[in-house]
């Protein structure tokens, strides 16, 4: 019991490194917590973690042996969050432009942060990296794997979602700043950059050049 105590003191304590360190989650929400949204920031932090619940369910029935079996799924459905991706960067940096000139104030819907966020957490091969290869070593192969799995699973996702949470509000602070008509248009053309330098990023991942 004592070493499965360590064990879980050890993922926690790597978890929060982990969450803290700025990647695509981050930026995800971050970016929509700047145009002063927080349903649409909310959205996006349960998108995150519901796909990182996917995984873990995955990596709790063999998610290496799927990938194997049908690496095909998972490219075409890597490569399609990607594109939606920068699909939805192209259309914030547009559609908050046009609402500047309105000077209307731009507000990200709870739904679309919430497909964002599965799209970026889907898509990112380091999540492939990280539920495959990272997470066996936190198992005791001496008990049960699927409670160890559970276990894992409520401490990696309550992590996340008090990390992501903080750097919402923080940037969602950050933008309630600036309500100037100027500033609605720098801060949706922003967001818009951050969700396409998002995809790019996960795309160049998935063809090795990062």
């Amino acid at each position: 019991m004592a070493d499965t105590g360590h064990l879980l003191l050890a993922y926690f304590l790597t978890e929060i490194i982990a969450c803290i360190t700025p990647g695509p989650a981050v930026a995800a929400v971050t970016g929509i917590a700047l145009t002063g949204s927080l349903r649409g920031m909310a959205g996006a932090v349960i998108g995150i973690n519901t796909s990182s619940a996917i995984w873990y369910v995955m990596a709790g029935i063999g998610l290496s042996a799927l990938v194997k079996s049908a690496p095909l799924a998972f490219a075409i459905l890597g490569w399609a969050g990607i594109a939606y991706l920068v699909w939805m960067g192209i259309q914030t940096w547009r559609s908050h432009a046009h609402l500047a000139v309105r000077q209307e104030r731009a507000r990200i819907s709870a739904w679309r942060g919430f497909s964002t966020g599965v799209a970026v957490q889907l898509s990112n091969p380091k999540a492939l990296v990280f539920f495959t290869v990272f997470l066996p070593p936190f198992v005791n192969v001496d008990r049960p794997v699927a409670p160890q799995l559970l276990v894992l699973a409520i401490i990696g996702i309550a992590t996340e979602i008090m990390v992501l949470t903080g750097y919402g509000l923080l940037a969602y602070k950050l933008g309630g700043l600036s309500l100037s008509t100027r500033s609605e248009k720098r801060l949706g053309h922003i967001q818009g950059a951050l969700l396409i330098a998002i995809g790019l990023g996960m795309a160049m991942l998935r063809l090795g050049y990062l």
